[in-house]
């Protein structure tokens, strides 16, 4: 999965994003994350090794999409029940 991030600040729907903040998907219709990608307003990243806040924490981020956190990352940043 791409992440899309912010080159620079932005506000978008009375929200402030800075530099590197992550684009919360379905916020902006997909032909304005095209002009802004054609911009450089925003940047695709993709990379197993970043991995989207919206995504691991749907509950919080009312994201439609979902991720899972390894075994690993739930031992070390988890509260364990």
């Amino acid at each position: 999965m791409k992440t899309i991030i912010f080159n620079g600040h932005a506000e978008v729907g009375g929200r402030t994003f800075h530099h590197g903040d992550e684009l919360p998907p379905g916020l902006l219709p997909p032909e304005v994350v095209d002009q802004w990608l054609d911009q450089r307003k925003l940047t695709e990243y993709d990379s197993s090794e970043r991995r989207s806040l919206f995504r691991l924490f749907p509950a919080f981020s009312g994201c439609k999409e979902q991720e899972e956190l390894t075994r690993e990352e739930l031992t070390a940043f988890a509260l364990s029940p």
